[in-house]
């Protein structure tokens, strides 16, 4: 968190921070290896929770492909014994996703659960049940909402099957307003709703929400192997120049498994690249099995399952792989960018084997 703030306060000097941008990764990675090292790192940024597979919506893009409730989600009692070990190895955040989570009928319970044991809580949710339960978690300690517009009301609602959807989302960002520090909105972008981006800039400048990401689909989950959801160079362009001219007028940024992306752009913006898969945090799903992120839900990648043995030690004993000092691909080992991005996206690697540059690099305007 110290590096995040540092991060911000870089960005505000103009004459250091392109210099700093270049460096941020391994800068970042090799102080979480060497508290490794040490004992003494955590998931600082947050642990993300699937608290159920269940969704009230059905998106075509779905990272966790989400919809009917798995049979063996952690039950209370389970969920309960998993914030008390996060509790008492000094995780700070935990993040409820799903699925929707709100559908999970002992939500409430849990976050306040969460909270009484002093973690801070964010929400990923599509916003359609806030409303209906505000008077139960209005009143939590969070650190993060966050929520989803896919494109402008008509096509929101189309992609999401509801035609309340869009509505949902907004009275909900409306709501946490007042409770929670930061109210994100996602949008997944692919070529359609790549078109709808400056029709819904000023629906996001007028919403509840403070930070928009702009985050192109990964070959994961509902969209695997399906190519009408990926932006080829042309398009990752236009995102890119989008956002920069934008970005005075809000917080707006691309997604966080992307930001190695902003090293093709003719200057450094926002955030620099890093990936903390398995070093600053993980997921959990609802059935217990601890993946290094929330972007790929590939039970071939788990590090163990918390029903065998406790969070705590799958995160002190797992994640080998990533914890080595340059576990790069051949390919990344040549590219005169690998000590600016440290491997790129942990996800996108893993599911394509490559990161999105060599669109970029066969590609001229």
């Amino acid at each position: 968190m110290i590096i995040d703030a540092l991060d911000r306060w870089l960005e505000k000097i103009p004459l250091i921070y392109p210099y700093y941008f270049k460096r941020a990764a391994r800068l970042k990675k090799n102080t979480a290896l060497f508290m490794n090292r040490m004992g003494w790192l955590v998931p600082y940024t947050f642990v993300q929770w699937l608290v159920t597979n269940r969704c009230n919506m059905k998106c075509p893009f779905c990272e966790s492909s989400s919809g009917q409730p798995e049979a063996n989600e952690l039950d209370t009692s389970e969920a309960k014994s998993l914030i008390d070990d996060l509790a008492q190895m000094g995780v700070k955040r935990l993040l409820f996703s799903g699925g929707e989570p709100l559908t999970r009928p002992d939500i409430v319970e849990l976050m306040d659960y969460a909270n009484s044991r002093s973690l801070k809580i964010g929400l990923v949710t599509n916003g359609y049940h806030v409303e209906e339960l505000w008077s139960d978690i209005k009143a939590f300690n969070y650190f993060l909402y966050f929520t989803s517009l896919d494109g402008p009301e008509p096509f929101h609602n189309k992609i999401r099957g509801n035609e309340r959807a869009f509505s949902k989302a907004l009275k909900a960002l409306e709501l946490f307003t007042a409770v929670a520090p930061v109210r994100m909105i996602n949008t997944a972008v692919y070529g359609k709703s790549l078109n709808a981006l400056p029709e819904l800039l000023p629906v996001v400048k007028q919403s509840g929400a403070n930070a928009w990401h702009l985050c192109p689909i990964t070959n994961v989950g509902r969209a695997e192997d399906d190519s009408r959801f990926y932006l080829n160079a042309e398009q990752q362009a236009y995102l890119i120049e989008f956002i920069q001219q934008h970005r005075r007028e809000l917080d707006i940024d691309l997604g966080e498994s992307h930001y190695y992306l902003k090293l093709l752009a003719d200057k450094p913006f926002g955030k620099p690249p890093f990936c903390g898969a398995g070093l600053t945090r993980c997921a959990i799903m609802a059935n217990g099995d601890v993946l290094a992120c929330q972007q790929i839900y590939d039970r071939r990648y788990t590090e163990g399952n918390i029903r065998q043995k406790p969070f705590s030690q799958i995160w002190r004993d797992g994640f080998q792989a990533i914890r080595r000092s340059e576990p790069f691909l051949s390919d990344c080992k040549n590219c005169a960018l690998v000590n600016s991005c440290k491997g790129g996206c942990w996800a996108e690697m893993m599911k394509e084997k490559s990161c999105q540059k060599g669109k970029w690099d066969d590609w001229s305007p």
